[in-house]
């Protein structure tokens, strides 16, 4: 019975690849390794600057007004911002930015990401304040420090931003990219 299939299936791949013609070759490449190296490094690129959401979450799982805090990287689960955002996945580093002007904590931040990147550190807790003593009340370093998470030339090392549980919206936490290379 098995011969009969074999032989039905030859004979329809047969009359399937009938009009089937080759393609030409006009050029011939030389150095495929060029090729392939170039190819990854234009994947790699394009991966790494997927640019972030805005996404909301249940409402049980954050407070009021704070969904407009949250950012997640193209491809991040809801399953890990949520472990993210309830303080399951451990904290690797804190910095606490309070009373550093607004240059000097986006300084002090981009460092930080750095050194946290080469030391292969995933969770960040930045502690930015609630803005209470900013002029007007606005949050001035919370406001800058999520914008530049997210439009940052470092913004292609965060997969996902959200407020630290249990601080009032006073500290957010930062779950790096694994760097595959190392």
């Amino acid at each position: 019975m098995s011969n009969k299939n074999d032989d039905l299936f030859t004979d329809l791949f047969a009359e399937a690849m009938q009009q089937v013609q080759p393609i030409e070759k006009k050029v011939k490449i030389t150095s495929s390794t060029t090729v392939k190296k170039k190819l990854r490094k234009d994947i790699h690129q394009r991966a790494n600057h997927a640019p972030h959401q805005h996404i909301s979450l249940p409402k049980s799982s954050l407070k009021k007004g704070d969904a407009s805090w949250v950012l997640r990287a193209n491809g991040v689960s809801s399953e890990l911002l949520k472990k993210l955002s309830n303080g399951q996945i451990p904290i690797d580093y804190s910095i606490d930015l309070h009373g550093m002007t607004r240059d000097k904590s986006i300084a002090v931040l981009e460092e930080t990401i750095q050194s946290s990147l080469q030391a292969s550190e995933r969770v960040l807790c930045i502690i930015h304040g609630r803005g209470l003593h900013s002029p007007d009340g606005r949050p001035v370093l919370k406001h800058s420090v999520y914008q530049w998470l997210k439009d940052s030339s470092m913004s292609a090392h965060i997969l996902a931003v959200t407020p630290a549980p249990n601080t009032a919206g006073g500290s957010c936490l930062v779950l790096l990219r694994r760097d595959k290379h190392k």
